[in-house]
């Protein structure tokens, strides 16, 4: 039904275009969110969602016409084929072991990120794109910096246009932008490649990749792409693909996490987010060792600077010496493990909070033992300095860790906030 009714909205494009008297025989024609709005009362954003050619509307497709944004509030209609046609890849799946099961309680979400997340945790991206020491380095919405480029014969200038970027990974050397989809596409926007591509192509040299999850095999497919020229988005060249299937190897044993020691401290700190603190040891090596340059790497505020860098420092990760960020010997360490012990090697730091180890004995001694938001306030309340409205909130940086753990290790279940043990893991 959300399909028909986008369906639907995607061919008002005839009643825009009509309206506004836009010549389709031109290479390049301009329009506004706000026309877009005003003509047919219809979100822009979704307006411009054409993702692969099945989604153009009759009109586009009858000129040879695709959507490009080119700012906040501007797109053009463009002249020509702005589309690629994903590759079939003839080899077989590639088995790759793994330990960690793939967390059951997120198979109802239908977010790639999880499906991607659960694949860097294994080490599949770097396997594929071999380079080790990546880290996820940003997710989510993000305003492009002023860019040109050549289509079809025309010159195009982008300021300030948003972007969803599914992942971007990083090490010292290089940046991995990645374009993820849940079932495998017939085709999709060059500008879904293209646009983080000369977004983040500004200080390291980017590797472009497209990711596929097949639900129904569970085959994970893999394309890099380059553009050379890189100021021509029609110059999209495919180098390499491939395919793997995860092979579950001997399931790590609940008793290597109930064997944590809870060293740290009982108060936890407000860092909802871990793929931020493990960014924190990885920006200190690159030389951002203060606080303003740590915002600048993050693009921060100050207090969430804050919240973070105490995070990294409580997980062990960072230390602050004369106002400035050293690794500490787990932060070397860290940097140093492959890809796949990565996530392991965090998960056991966080269960080094009294806290999310006691939620953690509880959940696997008993596998029937479910742990929700109110047990963990009466947790804090009982075992830590945390009063008022702030447990509620500190509660919910526990479930986020306990969220993380489950999309990257499998090892708990998270559903609506409540936390159990894996059922793959109750053999303890």
């Amino acid at each position: 039904m959300p399909e028909q009714k986008h369906t639907r909205k995607i061919e008002k494009w005839s009643e825009i275009i009509n309206n506004l008297g836009l010549d389709l025989s031109r290479p390049i024609n301009r329009v506004t969110a706000r026309q877009i709005k005003q003509i047919v009362n219809e979100e822009p954003r979704l307006m411009a969602k054409m993702d692969s050619m099945a989604d153009l509307p009759r009109i586009f497709r009858e000129n040879n016409l695709f959507l490009l944004p080119v700012s906040r509030q501007e797109y053009v209609i463009v002249k020509g084929n702005g589309y690629h046609e994903l590759e079939k890849i003839a080899e077989k799946p590639t088995l790759y072991p793994t330990s960690y099961p793939f967390p059951t309680s997120a198979l109802d979400v239908k977010s790639e990120g999880i499906y991607l997340d659960y694949a860097h945790s294994c080490g599949l991206i770097s396997d594929f794109v071999t380079l080790s020491n990546l880290h996820l380095s940003f997710r989510g919405r993000r305003t492009t910096p002023s860019f040109r480029f050549d289509v079809n014969g025309s010159q195009i200038q982008v300021n300030s246009a948003q972007i969803e970027v599914d992942a971007v990974y990083e090490n010292v050397d290089k940046i991995v932008t990645v374009e993820a989809k849940v079932g495998i596409p017939d085709s999709f926007s060059v500008r879904q490649v293209y646009y983080p591509f000369r977004t983040f192509n500004t200080k390291k040299p980017v590797r472009n990749i497209f990711f596929c999850f097949e639900p129904n095999e569970k085959i994970y497919l893999l394309w890099e792409y380059e553009f050379n020229p890189q100021t021509v988005f029609e110059s999209i060249k495919l180098l390499q693909s491939k395919q793997y299937k995860i092979k579950l190897a001997d399931i790590v044993s609940v008793k290597e996490y109930q064997d944590v020691k809870p060293t740290k401290k009982l108060d936890i700190p407000q860092a909802d987010d871990v793929n931020k603190i493990i960014q924190f040891p990885f920006r200190v090596f690159e030389g951002y060792d203060t606080s303003e340059k740590m915002i600048d790497a993050f693009g921060f505020v100050q207090r969430q600077s804050s919240y973070y860098r105490q995070a990294a420092e409580l997980v062990g990760l960072v230390k602050l010496d004369k106002n400035r960020y050293k690794l500490t010997d787990v932060g070397e360490k860290y940097l140093k493990l492959p890809e796949k012990d990565k996530s392991n090697f965090v998960c056991k730091l966080l269960l080094e909070f009294p806290i999310m180890h006691e939620i953690f004995l509880q959940i696997s001694i008993d596998s029937k033992k479910v742990v929700d938001k109110n047990e963990i306030i009466d947790l804090l309340r009982e075992r830590s300095s945390i009063t008022g409205s702030t447990l509620g909130r500190r509660a919910q940086t526990i479930v986020s860790w306990f969220r993380w753990i489950r999309n990257n290790l499998g090892i708990v279940e998270v559903d609506k906030d409540k936390i159990r043990i894996a059922r793959q893991m109750r053999i303890a």
